[in-house]
C-alpha cells in the first residue's frame, strides 16, 4: 500500500489519484494547482487536529488520579483517542462529531468566560478546529467528493 504525498493517507490509488484527496501520486508539490495545494493543507490540517487529539488524550490519561471524578476524564480521554483515530482516516463519521465536539467545547468556553480570561485560548481553539474540519473543502475530503 501506498502512501499519498499530500494527504499522507495510505491508500490504494485509483487511475493514479489518491482516492481521499483526488490528487495525482506521482505530482511533485510546486506542480500542483491553487486548488490542489488548498485541498493538501486541509488534509493536513485534519490530520494535526487528529495529533491534538492524540496529546489531549494522553494528557487526560495522565492526569487522571488528580480529579476526583476519574471516569468522567477516561471518557474525555476515549472520546479524544476515537476522534483522533477516525480523523485520520477521513472517516465522514468523524467530521460530524469534531463539528459537534468543537461547536460544544467553543460554547463551554463562552459560557465559563466570565470565569477568567483563560477560556479565551478555549474559544480560539475552537473556532480554529471548527474552520479546520468544517470548510467546504475539507467536507469534500470527508465526503469524497473530489475531483480526480
Amino acid at each position: 500500500m501506498k502512501q499519498c504525498k499530500s494527504c499522507l493517507t495510505k491508500a490504494e490509488p485509483r487511475d493514479g489519484h489518491c482516492p481521499v484527496c483526488g490528487i495525482e501520486q506521482d505530482k511533485k508539490r510546486e506542480a500542483l494547482t491553487s486548488d490542489e495545494k488548498k485541498i493538501r493543507f486541509h488534509a493536513r490540517g485534519i490530520r494535526l487536529l487528529a495529533m491534538l487529539h492524540l496529546i489531549g488524550a494522553a494528557m487526560a490519561i495522565l492526569m487522571m488520579p488528580e480529579f476526583s471524578t476519574p471516569a468522567a476524564i477516561a471518557i474525555l480521554a476515549v472520546v479524544n483517542a476515537s476522534l483522533a483515530y477516525s480523523l485520520v482516516r477521513f472517516s465522514l463519521l468523524a467530521y460530524k462529531a469534531a463539528t459537534a465536539y468543537y461547536f460544544l467545547i467553543g460554547m463551554v468556553n463562552v459560557i465559563s468566560i466570565q470565569h477568567g480570561a483563560e477560556h479565551l485560548g478555549g474559544i480560539a481553539l475552537a473556532l480554529i478546529a471548527l474552520y479546520l474540519v468544517g470548510n467546504r473543502t475539507a467536507k469534500a475530503i470527508f465526503d469524497r467528493s473530489l475531483p480526480a
